[in-house]
């Protein structure tokens, strides 16, 4: 019998038909029971906000839609490309079924060309209403495939290059394996932008890290006869020349030095990588190293106070550990540059909020905090979500000059999280293998 199912079954069961699992919202949302009934995971944060970063980092650490439920819709600051969920009422959804497929095609246009955010507003009467029917996928869209006369220019480009060099983006986290093979077979020195950390191994000989924002990095393009863009804005100044890879059209180079290729960041370095001959330089890897230290070095100069910490916690964290920064100087200046991952989707900006995404989309992974004062500040709530979720997570807390005062001094203990106080960055070994064992959250403060 269909008695129980409600235009809330309907968007539940249809998020369940596209593979949806998990969704992040805020307390007295009236579609939040209708998901835990239908078996999806429920995470309650204190705001909308909160929602928002602990949905971005969970699609960033598993690669699988994140879903928003709260009051307001995407933030245009924040491109995150999450499924936004809302019941304000006023729109056009006015049945069950039209509830169902206005999700399914929402759910498809998030991955038509670059992903993107999208905003689905389900009234309260609907969401209540009786519903009989049954939920169907809508498969995304085919990404576009590149030209094959684009591919072959492209090609032609980098196998007469003699200093070539790639820049991976946010965009290319899924084609890790194809962009390692191409670099390899180019002898090309690889950086990537904070999003893309890790799409080549930070360890690899090739790599110079997570350093697009530095001068070296802006050196080393003036430096290149070609240079290959994969997934990212990044831009090249004139008369450097350039291949850009990208679903999205508007970042394609639209000029006579530069070739686009207009497609999917996997299928298509692939198609490039296959239309090349297999060789390799060693000369690739002197400029990578040469690159490597210039961009360790220029880091220090406003990072270097961060340098220690974020080295003794890499000794700390298992290789595959999800590490979740913030925005203030520990994570821009330190963490980007200094703590290196073997992999995409090991390190996530977010807070608190993210850590708790971050360890809903990989359960079984560990996940570890590192922020400033100021960050950790103003996430009291956020650390009780944590509490209560009886997330094992060290937080450890770096005085970076982002604090204004005015904290509250027995905010973690009302929190019900552990406190304990590192003297020396060493301490952090111990304390981070403790704080794994423990049954909540264990606020590590240094210093």
């Amino acid at each position: 019998m269909d008695v129980d199912r409600t235009g809330g079954t309907a968007v539940a069961e249809t998020l369940g038909a596209h593979g949806v699992d998990a969704a992040f919202g805020t307390p007295g949302h009236p579609l939040l029971p209708h998901l835990a009934a239908a078996g999806l995971s429920v995470f309650t944060l204190g705001t909308d906000a909160a929602a928002h970063r602990a949905a971005a980092a969970y699609r960033r650490v598993s690669g699988r839609t994140g879903v928003v439920v709260a009051g307001d819709g995407p933030d245009p600051d924040v491109p995150d490309p999450l499924l936004f969920l809302t019941a304000h009422g006023g729109g056009t959804v006015a049945s069950p079924d039209a509830a169902a497929g206005t999700v399914a095609a929402a759910l498809a246009a998030m991955h038509r060309g670059r992903p993107r955010a999208v905003q689905v507003d389900v009234p309260p009467d609907v969401l209540a209403q009786q519903w009989h029917g049954r939920s169907a996928a809508v498969a995304p869209p085919a990404p576009p495939v590149p030209d094959p006369d684009a591919v072959r220019r492209a090609a032609a480009l980098l196998e007469a290059a003699e200093r070539p060099l790639v820049v991976a983006g946010g965009g290319a986290v899924g084609a890790a394996g194809e962009i390692t093979a191409l670099v390899q077979a180019l002898g090309a020195p690889v950086v990537t932008t904070a999003g893309g950390k890790g799409v080549v191994d930070d360890g690899h000989p090739l790599s110079a890290g997570a350093s697009g924002r530095l001068a070296a990095v802006a050196g080393a393009v003036a430096d290149s006869d070609v240079v290959l863009v994969v997934g990212s804005d990044f831009t090249c100044p004139d008369g450097v020349t350039s291949i850009h890879i990208d679903l999205d059209e508007t970042r394609l180079p639209r000029n006579g030095t530069g070739v686009g290729l207009l497609g999917d960041a996997t299928a298509t370095v692939a198609a490039l990588r296959g239309a090349l001959p297999p060789w390799r330089t060693a000369i690739g890897v002197v400029r990578a190293a040469a690159l490597r230290a210039a961009c360790r070095e220029q880091a220090r100069a406003d990072g270097r106070a961060y340098e220690l910490v974020n080295d003794v916690l890499r000794d700390a964290l298992p290789p595959h550990a999800v590490l979740v920064g913030g925005t203030t100087a520990v994570t821009r200046l330190g963490s980007v540059h200094f703590f290196p991952v073997p992999a995409p989707r090991l390190f996530c900006p977010g807070g608190l909020a993210a850590a708790i995404g971050a360890s809903a989309a990989r359960p079984a992974r560990p996940v570890a905090v590192l922020l400033g004062t100021g960050a950790f500040d103003t996430a009291a709530a956020d650390l009780a979500t944590a509490v209560q979720l009886g997330l094992a997570l060290p937080v450890v807390v770096v005085r970076d000059g982002s604090d204004h005062g005015g904290a509250d001094p027995h905010a973690v203990d009302a929190a019900g999280a552990i406190e304990v106080r590192a003297t020396e960055p060493d301490d952090l070994v111990d304390l981070v293998a403790d704080a794994f064992e423990a049954d909540r959250p264990t606020v590590i403060r240094l210093g």
